[in-house]
């Protein structure tokens, strides 16, 4: 099965999951993600980079409120307009957003959307430098038992990963229904070291 098979067929194996089943399963997972953060062991504050659920994604809200509630900064993917990704190389940044902001926030309203840097307020949602992020929760559409990560297909976070500090934990959410044998990899796709999933 290729990438755009198996990409069709994993969504439609999640859209069917109940919602009651997957608010269970979301509320799981973030639970699991507090406990990694809180075992990291690094006082004081850190970043967290998480996204915004689309559709039937796993929904990291209730992480990010945690992370939030201790006074740790939160950041979102925020797309980039073709000028601005032409210029820097990347076609997304992290944007700190603060609790009562998310609301505000365009590219959390609209996470597929590529906004202008001259769009954005940045003075209210400014852009985190990816060496600055402790962890970033990456979404995904399938993964195997190796790691390898079926996304959506933009290629965002394959460029975006490799200007994490190596100090910085990356970690995929997904439901084990989104688990398959084999997720077919090109020389880019990068393997994700931790996923967490339920």
């Amino acid at each position: 099965m290729d990438k755009v098979e198996l990409r069709r067929a994993v969504i439609a194996r999640r859209n069917a999951l109940d919602l009651d089943v997957r608010a269970a399963k979301s509320a799981a997972i973030c639970a699991r993600l507090v406990e990694l953060m809180e075992s990291s062991g690094t006082a004081g504050q850190r970043t967290v980079a998480v996204y915004a659920a689309m559709g039937s994604e796993v929904d990291p809200a209730a992480f990010a409120a945690a992370a939030a509630k201790r006074g740790w900064r939160v950041a979102y993917p925020c797309m980039f307009s073709a000028t601005d990704a032409m210029a820097c190389g990347q076609r997304m940044c992290m944007r700190a957003v603060s609790a009562g902001d998310a609301s505000a926030a365009p590219f959390i309203a609209h996470p597929t959307r590529a906004f202008a840097a001259t769009a954005i307020d940045s003075s209210r949602f400014p852009i985190v430098p990816a060496e600055e992020l402790d962890i970033v929760v990456v979404p995904l559409v399938a993964f195997d038992r190796a790691g390898a990560r079926l996304g959506y297909g933009g290629g965002c976070y394959d460029r975006y990963l490799p200007m994490l500090s190596p100090a910085c934990q990356i970690i995929g959410i997904a439901f084990d229904e989104q688990r398959v044998d084999h997720v077919p990899t090109d020389a880019h796709d990068l393997p994700l070291p931790h996923i967490v999933s339920a």
